[in-house]
């Protein structure tokens, strides 16, 4: 390899490897992925405390989740550590009364509206929560939570769909993520709105950060959430009423 390849790290993995970005040139030797996380650990100190554990690393080629087994090309940017529509990714709270009212606003042909509220809550695994700091991937996130709205898109007949995620410091109660689907028929809405935050809690690239008196700790998505984002590989959708 004659170029270098630049790499950026998130949350944990910026913290362990002591870098949030690198340029760095691999031997000739290194041509996928998996090869490159390798050589990544072998260099020691705090990168291979960032890469020792194969099974919380993410990787992205070009904003673009991929498998271990993917070629690495000189030049690639890599990320260790997805009807109407509408996505925002902003720090501002948001008005569910207003968001609500201006996603329907001239259909007269919704027959339901489904939407789902994420809170900051005080308590998580029996500690007290004093604050969450939310972090994402500019670019990349709205990328994947596009791929992510386009197919619910394509499993349900939907008039309309939102997505609203804040990222920054954020304190118990506040407002985390909106997601909201509307349809002429209620178990569409409800199916695809339902789809939307499975999905959204696992492949989308957010990190979080939860604050407690012992300090923060960087939160991994539960084996339950991957559950149910599995369930639906075997769901087709197009509900109707």
């Amino acid at each position: 390899m004659t170029a270098p390849v630049k790499l950026l790290y998130f949350a944990w993995l910026r913290e362990k490897a002591g870098v949030g970005e690198e340029d760095v040139q691999p031997p000739a030797t290194v041509t996928t992925v998996a090869q490159l996380v390798d050589w990544l650990e072998a260099r020691g100190g705090g990168h291979a405390e960032a890469f020792a554990d194969r099974k919380v690393v993410r990787v992205a080629v070009n904003q673009e989740y991929v498998s271990q087994n993917h070629p690495v090309t000189a030049g690639d940017g890599r990320l260790t550590g997805q009807g109407s529509s509408m996505i925002r990714v902003q720090t501002e709270d948001f008005d569910l009364g207003a968001e609500l009212k201006a996603l329907t606003a001239g259909n007269h042909g919704i027959g339901g509206l489904c939407s789902f509220v994420g809170l900051v809550r005080d308590m998580a695994g029996g500690e007290e929560i004093g604050a969450m700091t939310l972090e994402h991937y500019p670019g990349m996130t709205e990328k994947e939570l596009a791929r992510i709205e386009a197919e619910a898109q394509v499993r349900w007949p939907l008039d309309a769909t939102l997505i609203i995620h804040r990222y920054g410091r954020l304190e118990p109660g506040d407002q985390i993520v909106l997601v909201a689907a509307a349809s002429a028929h209620r178990e569409a809405a409800f199916e695809a709105c339902h789809f939307l935050i499975d999905f959204l809690k696992t492949k989308a690239p957010f990190w979080k950060l939860e604050g407690t008196s012992d300090g923060g700790q960087w939160v991994d998505a539960r084996d339950s959430d991957d559950a149910a984002t599995r369930r639906w590989a075997q769901t087709s959708g197009k509900a109707a009423e």
